[in-house]
């Protein structure tokens, strides 16, 4: 990503980046990127290239200053001590609290570790209210649940942490409790109100060495509600399962993009038995897909989503392992608690908040989007 003269990657106008901090360190212009009103989701650092913004757009660059590598170097230093260690192997995630922000990390050697570089993604220093995410009523009620399985499930970079972290504050507002929640890295820090939080973190030098150890743990510590930060493998969703049937409220998170193939891989990784058809299908009390587009505008992302709210006919269909049955069942049906993510982007398109392209792109189903628009 080398930045050269010839590069087709826009600038930040003056006006646009307020005055950028050129001259100061690189924290210091991390921070000023963090707490001004520019949108993005990431900044992309590579060594002797500028400082890049992820916006709903695309990439753009904040100035024509490269990074250098001392530059680079000391910010590791306050990410990790042990930076030049820990990256002779792999790149390296850290979680940490920059003054008024909290950021992510991931640091990394390229081109034969002989170049340096990082992706920051900044995190709301608070849960942000359940209400204002653009979440629908039905889906909101997912943080009224006191047992069984909820899945979040969508591409990477999709919003489900947010959400999680959300639906959390919700709970914690109202409800006493217990709340444990096992992330790589911890992510959004949920403040005390009535409930316990114990938010452990998976990783070589962290609280816990896997998501399925740290559920494995969570069961004796008396947990209300569980979250696991993801669902890689077969263990973590075995336990995951196996939480979820013992009591409290699980919420996971899975990698798919549509609520079929989440569920297809979540079958998939019991192990296809019938047996652990039958106890997801007990468990499952719903499935929430999610997708962010950028508007029209540029300026923003909006949230388009896929519920499933587990009724009698789905949790047949899980049981029977007939899944292609319910996108089907899912459009034929006009009740709450249940819309897919086309009715969500027609919505969207209707009021001119998005463009068809991305609503493309986002659709769990292109040929019933192109058959409605």
């Amino acid at each position: 990503m080398e930045y050269h003269q010839s590069s087709q990657i826009r600038t930040l106008t003056y006006e646009e980046n307020e005055d950028h901090p050129v001259f100061g360190t690189l924290v210091e212009q991390i921070l000023h990127l963090l707490n001004s009103r520019l949108t993005f989701s990431d900044i992309l650092i590579h060594q002797n290239s500028p400082l890049l913004l992820r916006q709903p757009k695309g990439l753009v660059a904040v100035t024509d200053s490269p990074i250098t590598r001392e530059e680079l170097e000391e910010f590791f230093e306050v990410v990790e001590p042990n930076w030049q260690e820990r990256i002779q192997d792999r790149a390296f995630d850290r979680s940490i609290d920059l003054h008024t922000a909290r950021i992510r990390a991931n640091c990394f050697t390229f081109q034969g570790k002989k170049r340096l570089g990082c992706v920051i993604r900044r995190f709301p220093k608070e849960p942000l209210p359940l209400a204002n995410l653009g979440l629908r009523p039905h889906e909101q009620k997912f943080a009224q649940l006191t047992s069984g399985l909820v899945l979040i499930i969508g591409d990477t970079c999709q919003g489900k942490s947010t959400t999680i972290a959300s639906m959390l504050d919700e709970i914690n507002k109202h409800r006493s409790g217990h709340i444990i929640t096992i992330e790589d890295p911890v992510e959004t820090l949920i403040p005390q109100r009535k409930c316990v939080i114990t938010q452990r973190e998976v990783g070589f030098d962290g609280d816990v060495e896997s998501f399925y150890l740290g559920a494995l743990d969570a069961l004796r510590e008396r947990p209300d509600v569980i979250v696991i930060g993801e669902i890689r493998d077969a263990q973590t969703a075995q336990e995951a399962l196996a939480l979820a049937e013992s009591g409290p409220l699980v919420l996971a998170t899975l990698h798919a993009r549509s609520t079929e193939l989440g569920l297809q891989k979540m079958i998939r990784l019991l192990g296809n038995s019938e047996p652990q058809q039958q106890a997801l299908a007990h468990a499952l009390r719903g499935i929430l897909c999610q997708a962010l587009l950028p508007s029209i505008d540029g300026d923003r992302y909006h949230l388009a989503t896929e519920c499933l709210t587990v009724h009698p006919d789905v949790a047949h269909m899980v049981e029977s392992g007939h899944v292609a049955a319910i996108r089907p069942w899912m459009e034929a049906q006009q009740r709450e608690g249940c819309h897919t993510m086309n009715a969500a982007l027609r919505v969207l398109l209707a009021e001119k908040k998005i463009a068809l392209d991305d609503a493309r792109h986002a659709t769990t189903d292109r040929v019933g989007l192109a058959a409605r628009t």
